[in-house]
């Protein structure tokens, strides 16, 4: 829809793999599970931060933190379905989201100067992104590509196209 061309790839891909498609960006997707039984993914994503603009969304936003040295822990009763209302802190708005996960980035272990809290569930005060220093990194916990309210965080899309160099 926003002009982009996509190579996937399956998440034991090395980062000099995915550099030599000579990306823009790179987007970690959502999937299931706990971001913890993935601990050979960290190295990579490490390798990718300073290469290009990278975006997290739900695991790939736990997988991101991890990565950058925060913890995640399993919710006791996960967010599941639509109509999940988070603020975004950068404007004080509030979205409307689509979640799908069990667990969550425990806001108290991100290093400040690192990143910082972009995204709160008001439901549960969870950690729904980040905003990264000084890196082109940004992430959320939600699903902004599943347009459930009803396009409140496609404009994460735009960003992410805006960051890469925008429409070529």
């Amino acid at each position: 829809k926003r002009g982009c061309d996509l190579i996937v790839v399956p998440y034991n891909t090395s980062s000099e793999t995915i550099m030599s498609f000579h990306p823009d960006g790179v987007m970690l997707s959502n999937g299931p599970g706990n971001p913890e039984d993935l601990p050979e993914v960290l190295d990579t994503i490490r390798e990718l931060i300073p290469q290009t603009v990278v975006f997290g969304i739900c695991l790939g936003h736990q997988l991101i933190s991890l990565a950058c040295g925060a913890k995640t822990y399993k919710l006791k009763f996960g967010h599941r379905g639509g109509n999940h209302p988070v603020i975004n802190l950068t404007n004080g708005t509030i979205e409307i989201t689509s979640q799908n996960h069990g667990y969550a980035v425990d806001g108290t272990t991100i290093d400040p100067a690192i990143a910082k809290e972009a995204f709160i569930n008001v439901n549960d005060g969870t950690n729904e992104g980040l905003a990264y220093e000084g890196k082109n990194i940004f992430t959320v916990q939600f699903h902004p590509e599943a347009c459930p309210g009803p396009q409140d965080s496609g404009y994460l899309f735009d960003k992410f196209i805006e960051m890469m160099g925008g429409q070529k």
